[in-house]
């Protein structure tokens, strides 16, 4: 099911996993970038709940309404990271080959959690962290 899927598109699985591999990546390299995209999106999403709808429906609303809007947030804030990462794996696959950008999105995938790890890790340490 999963390959007829991908050859609908055009897509190998080496190529799918690529791309998925490198969007991990570069999510990870710009995550503090990817928060302020979620919260500017939120912001948006729950400026466009206050423009459509009157104030007393906003009264009647469930009280999970804006975290269903910062998961819509978090959804599209994934975009931009696969975007580039299309992008990436297509030059990267054209210059060096598919085993080269597969394997790089690896590593660099794999890097980037190390990184993103260490940085908690520091956040955590500091006197006025968590413990």
């Amino acid at each position: 099911m999963i390959d007829f899927f991908l050859y609908k598109f055009g897509l190998s699985p080496a190529v799918a996993a690529g791309i998925s591999l490198w969007s991990l990546a570069l999510y990870l390299c710009f995550s503090r970038f990817n928060g302020r995209l979620v919260d500017v999106l939120c912001g948006w999403l729950n400026d466009a709940d206050r423009a459509i709808y009157t104030a007393q429906t906003l009264e009647r609303r469930p009280k999970g309404w804006e975290e269903r809007n910062q998961l819509f947030a978090s959804i599209l804030s994934i975009l931009p990271s696969l975007i580039l990462a299309v992008v990436v794996f297509i030059v990267l696959r054209h210059t060096l080959g598919g085993s080269w950008a597969l394997a790089g999105g690896l590593m660099v995938s794999i890097g980037a959690g190390v990184y993103q790890l260490g940085i908690k890790d520091a956040e955590n340490s500091r006197p006025g962290g968590r413990p």
